[in-house]
């Protein structure tokens, strides 16, 4: 893989647009200072996506753009492409050949393009990701990096070692696994505040529940009185109901009389509006005839107009029909025979028109006659109705007013009636409110003496429910500590767990051999696992036993054969084992005695040290087969309190280990291992007897919470017994029943004074209604007298008007079946003169036909002079054209005068329907006085009904019941306003319960639902913490495997390279950092050319230090390699000796990468096989020139 092609257009000083075609092996670009050279560095370093201006020399990145020159103007753009061979499939991508391009915009618009699509800039940072081909991968070098990466900035030169080893790609993994983990967290923290809240929640509906069973109770109650009254009330409004109905009948009856009497006045009335719509429609007729004539008169001037226009066209155009003329004698023929029969049809349908005219003058004449006739008629019959009308209308005010006397009479009686009744109801009433008066006092002094005492246990029950709340408050806290460190402790168990199953910490070959069966049926041991210790020791001897804990137990040398050769074989790597079988049985010389002598000498006077805790093997908890290994292994290893005290130990006693509590570790050889405190997950040693143990706290734990628990039942029960909403809805409901006392005993002192009142005022008014009774007496019987005589003699002329009503309709029929007959006679006389005119315009156009046919053959037979008489013959066709548009100009004033005696004969019919109309009018007026009266009584049924419908939905709302009609006997005697008052009390006693959630029981059951399914998220919650936990450690475990094992890869690697560059005897090394996360460890580079020790690399010369960085670049090379290197003035610092060494470690490197080098140094220009020179021809723009030595590069 290799760069094959770069354009350039716009890009700094690249006005022109540029193209540069890269080979293989190793490209040159020299030039002069300032000519640009750098500038196309800088390009690739940019379309490869750097997104620091600073990086490119710049203070914002639209300064790349070409900002123009005194002889050229600046630039709107700038663009920049790369084109990748991709042969070798480096790149994730299935194209051979990749293209990526950046664009630039003056207003900061950037574009990045992938194969000439459009894309993102991701897109092409993940393709470039741990390839070393990224815009800051060590893929390009430039001398000011030199100095980077030898400094003391770790961070560039930490970032080559992640480049290489391909780590990226996980530290990203491992930054959104955390994310991820924060927002567990937090969504747990959520739940567990919503379990808190719905807990609270669920108890409160245990106690909800039992306020509605109370609720219920009273409620019974109240159905069956409140259903009763209703009953009682229905009966009452069904009753009245139907005595307004009778009225209502009556009434109705009299109105239906009237009814008819205007169904025939109207009657009449559809027959005049018939015979006006019939004028109607033959005045409409008599239009379209005068429209259609008026059409026809334009077509016969449009006609003229044409044949006008004929004559011109036949001048022009005389020669064309010369081949026409044996066609037209053809068509002459057959035209004049069509004129022949055209003749004889004109002549027979002018015969019938002649008789159609006169029978339609006769048919005329006698309808003339039987109009006058009828009219007549109709005046006299008016004139008989209007005397009729006139009589009726004075008996029926009569009637109405005898009506309404009598109605006036009935209602005076009903009203003395009413307040006779009323007076003796109200009596009754008053005396038995005085009784009740005397029972609500007494009532009243009871409740009283309940609400004190109510009052006086509330206030005690209130102390203690406030009393047990604190003791429930304090267990719950306990209760909850508990379940926390019971929760830690299962976290802590499962943890453990997980990292024993997964052999977390064990080495791979070690790993291998316990999971594989391949080898052996025998049970696998480690050593890690074999002993215990107190927690307070465990990271002491977890360092102590640091280099042994991985030992695989082996019980005999065989079993050892077996696990090296399946090492081997499945090449695993190394192992550390024990074999059982070793016994230590070596003979002891006499200075190895002399020496143990010493040694335990010194044990007794370590013991004395104040920093003295113990020997670490004494602190191994194991079974009696184990503690030799334990004590051959630890026998010369002190625990101390911390590392000072370590360190104190040891520069006394060189001969021993010191371990400290923290975990840190000073051997006898005077290494130490020391830093932050190891992790729960860090440690191997003893973790299976760890997790037992911690087990065994369980039921501890279990049983603390379960006893705190038991105590808040306890206190709860005793809690749910104090209801100090009952004893204040006892209280309250005393209270209200003072109240209510005392509103009873106010409502009743009022109403047996508004009592009294209402007595008097009912003797008045009865006095009053006597008298006029007396007097309606009189009228009554005066008009009754009157009405019967005019009742006589309207009979009589009804007689009379319904004779004439006979005879004029009878008249009527006469005249409108002659009228038919006319009308009939017309249309078909107007058929026949159509037809008639049809022939007529058949033969004008035969006429015309043949004239053209003549001139036409007369032209085509002669010369002009035919022609000249065909245009007279055209002219004489217009003439006759003529005439006939007078004939239809006289048609069109007939017509109109026609409609213009139509439209007087509708006028006419107008005028004597509006008469009839005013006679309907004064009818409907009566009419409308009766329906008033109905309406009344409807009002009053609209209103019994609406009290029916609310009483019936009242019920059916309340108590889902539908009311049926009773009767009751008693319905005189029941108190209504009792019940009433019974009735209201108990809604009173249910509204002062507050409010009742008769959904307790259902919302009981959906909340507790609801928080086994809040604890179960809960659940997940936690599981899925410990899933993304156990994520990062394997992500962090497989990129720390990565970076250490590339990291040794380089740095054996730069001890090579350096000693290529410099001399063999020479020395440089690369050190991690210890006790630290390798993937967040420092890299110290150590690099000591022959006869020099310097403290730091910085103290090296510029050359040194460039070598340095080369043998670090070139180790990175050989691990992970690079497709291309881009090499900007790295050689500058170098003597010409350290050149050659240079340029001959690039000649061994240019087989696999290519190197684009871009220098001023004459020996480095050698080595190049092609080499590009840029030059600056034009003032401030850059341009390249080739110089080709192996092959040829075309540049544009």
């Amino acid at each position: 893989m290799y760069l094959s092609k770069l354009e350039i257009f716009g890009f700094k000083s690249f006005a022109n647009k540029t193209n540069i075609n890269f080979t293989k092996g190793i490209t040159g670009i020299v030039g002069p200072n300032g000519c640009g050279k750098t500038n196309i560095v800088d390009a690739i370093r940019w379309v490869l996506g750097e997104q620091k201006s600073s990086t490119l020399r710049s203070d914002k990145m639209e300064n790349v753009i070409f900002n123009g020159t005194k002889n050229r103007k600046p630039m709107g753009m700038s663009e920049v492409s790369l084109t990748l061979v991709n042969d070798k499939g480096i790149l994730p991508t299935e194209y051979s050949e990749v293209t990526i391009t950046r664009r630039i915009f003056r207003s900061g618009e950037s574009e990045y393009l992938l194969n000439r699509n459009l894309c993102r800039l991701k897109d092409i940072t993940n393709l470039f990701m741990d390839t070393g081909m990224g815009s800051n991968a060590y893929s390009v070098i430039e001398l000011k990096m030199i100095e980077t990466i030898l400094s003391s900035k770790a961070e560039e030169r930490r970032r080559l070692f992640e480049e290489a080893a391909g780590v990226n790609k996980y530290k990203l993994r491992r930054r959104l696994s955390l994310k991820k983990l924060d927002d567990v967290k937090a969504d747990l923290t959520r739940v567990n505040d919503i379990v808190s809240e719905v807990e609270k929640t669920v108890r409160s509906l245990e106690r909800q529940a039992k306020k509605a069973d109370k609720y219920n109770q009273i409620q019974t109650v109240l159905r069956e009185k409140e259903i009763d009254l209703a009953e009682r009330e229905f009966y009452s409004f069904h009753k009245e109901n139907s005595e307004l109905h009778e009225k209502k009948s009556t009434l109705i009856t009299r109105k239906n009389e009237i009814d008819t009497d205007i169904r025939k006045i109207e009657n009449e009335l559809i027959l005049f509006r018939d015979q006006i719509s019939e004028v109607d429609s033959a005045l409409s007729e008599k239009r379209s005839e005068l429209s259609e004539n008026t059409n026809a008169l334009h077509e016969l001037q449009k006609n003229i107009s044409v044949s006008e226009e004929r004559i011109k066209s036949l001048e022009r155009n005389l020669e064309k029909y010369t081949q026409e003329i044996e066609e037209l004698k053809y068509q002459k023929e057959e035209n004049e025979e069509l004129i022949s029969s055209n003749r004889i049809s004109i002549t027979e349908y002018e015969s019938k028109l002649s008789g159609k005219d006169k029978e339609i003058e006769e048919k005329q004449n006698e309808i003339g006659n039987q109009k006058s006739f009828l009219e007549e008629k109709r005046e006299l019959l008016k004139v008989k109705n209007d005397e009729s009308l006139n009589k009726f209308k004075e008996l029926s005010q009569k009637e109405n007013e005898l009506k309404n006397l009598k109605s006036s009479h009935a209602r005076i009686n009903t009203s003395i009636e009413t307040l006779n009744h009323k007076i003796q109801k109200t009596t009754t009433s008053i005396a038995k409110s005085v009784g009740y008066l005397e029972e609500l006092e007494n009532e009243k002094l009871e409740v009283q003496k309940k609400l004190e005492e109510s009052e006086s246990t509330y206030l005690q029950k209130q102390k203690e429910k406030e009393n047990l709340e604190k003791e429930i408050s304090s267990l719950k806290g306990k209760e909850l500590e508990g379940k926390s460190a019971l929760n830690e402790l299962k976290n802590k168990i499962d943890f453990l767990h997980t990292l024993i199953t997964n052999l977390e910490g064990v080495s791979k070959a070690s790993k291998q051999l316990i999971e594989s069966e391949g080898w052996t049926d025998k049970d696998k041991t480690l050593f890690a696992d074999v002993g215990n210790t107190e927690e307070k020791f465990r990271f002491a001897l977890e360092a102590s036993l640091k280099n042994v804990l991985n030992n695989l137990l082996l019980e005999k040398y065989d079993d050892l054969e077996k696990a090296i050769d399946y090492l081997k074989k499945n090449d695993l790597g190394k192992a550390s084992f024990f074999i059982l079988q070793l016994n230590d049985t070596e003979k002891k010389s006499f200075i190895q005695k002399l020496y143990e002598y010493s040694i335990k000498r010194k044990e007794k006077k370590i013991q004395k040290e104040s920093e003295f805790l113990s020997w670490a093997y004494q602190l191994v908890e194991t079974s009696e087969n184990w503690k030799p290994y334990f004590e051959k292994i630890l026998n010369k290893t002190v625990i101390t309190e911390n590392l000072e005290s370590a360190i104190t130990l040891h520069k006394k006693y060189s001969d021993f280990n010191f371990a400290t509590l923290d975990g840190d570790f000073v051997n006898k050889d005077g290494i130490v291992e020391a830093g932050s405190s190891p992790k729960l997950d860090e440690t191997l040693f003893g973790r299976k007897q760890l997790v037992e143990n911690l087990k065994n706290e369980i039921p501890k734990h279990e049983e603390k919470i379960k006893s705190i628990q038991e105590k808040i039942i306890s206190k709860e029960e005793e809690l749910s017994k104090i209801d100090l909403k009952e004893l204040s809805d006892r209280g309250k409901i005393l209270m209200n029943e003072v109240n209510s006392i005392d509103k009873q005993i106010s409502q009743i002192e009022f109403e047996i004074k508004k009592s009294n009142e209402e007595i008097d005022k009912a003797q008045q008014e009865i006095n009053s209604l006597a008298s006029e009774s007396n007097q309606l007496d009189a009228r009554i019987d005066k008009l009754e007298n009157d009405i019967s005589n005019e009742t006589q003699q309207r009979d009589e002329s009804q007689e009379e008007l319904r004779k004439l009503e006979n005879e004029v309709k009878i008249f009527e029929e006469e005249y409108n079946t002659n009228l038919d007959e006319f009308n009939k006679n017309k249309v078909e006389l107007e058929r026949l003169k159509g037809q008639l005119e049809n022939l007529h315009n058949s033969i004008d156009r035969a006429y015309k036909t043949e004239e053209t046919i003549i001139a036409t053959l007369s032209k085509r037979e002669s010369d002009i002079n035919s022609a000249n008489e065909e245009i007279s013959t055209i002219k004489v066709i217009i003439e006759e054209k003529q005439f006939e548009y007078d004939e239809l100009y006289e048609i069109r004033n007939k017509l109109e005068t026609e409609a213009s005696e139509i439209q007087s004969r509708l006028k006419s019919l107008k005028e004597e329907a509006s008469s009839f109309e005013k006679k309907l009018h004064s009818i409907r007026n009566e009419r409308q006085n009766i329906s008033d009266a109905v309406h009344e009584i409807e009002i009053r049924l609209n209103e019994i009904k609406l009290r029916l419908e609310n009483l019936f939905n009242h019920i059916k709302e309340e108590y889902s019941l539908d009311l049926e009609l009773k009767e009751y006997d008693d319905l005189e005697n029941f108190d209504f306003k009792e019940r009433s008052r019974e009735v209201h009390g108990l809604k009173e006693q249910l509204k002062n319960l507050g409010p009742i959630n008769l959904l307790a029981y259902s919302e009981y059951e959906e909340e507790k639902e609801r928080l086994d399914f809040l604890e179960k998220q809960r659940n997940d919650l936690i599981e899925s913490e410990k899933d993304i936990i156990n994520t990062i450690k394997e992500i962090n475990n497989t990129a720390q495997t990565l970076f250490l094992e590339t990291f040794n890869e380089i740095r054996e690697n730069f001890r090579k390279i350096f000693q290529t560059l410099f001399n063999p005897g020479d020395e440089a090394d690369l050190i991690l950092e210890e006790n630290v996360d390798p993937l967040e460890a420092k890299i110290e580079i150590i690099a000591k050319p022959k006869g020099k020790r310097p403290t730091g690399i910085e103290l090296l010369s510029g050359g040194e230090k460039t070598l340095t960085a080369t043998a670090l670049l070139f180790a990175i090379y050989l691990v992970k390699p690079s497709p291309f290197c881009i090499l900007d003035e790295v050689d500058a610092p170098l003597d010409d000796a350290n050149i050659d060494r240079f340029t001959k470690l690039l000649k061994e490197f240019s087989s696999n990468t290519q190197f684009i080098i871009v220098t001023h140094n004459k020996r480095t220009m050698e080595a190049a096989e092609n080499m590009y020179g840029v030059t600056i021809q034009e003032e401030g723009v850059s341009k390249l020139a080739a110089v080709q030595f192996n092959e040829d590069l075309p540049v544009q």
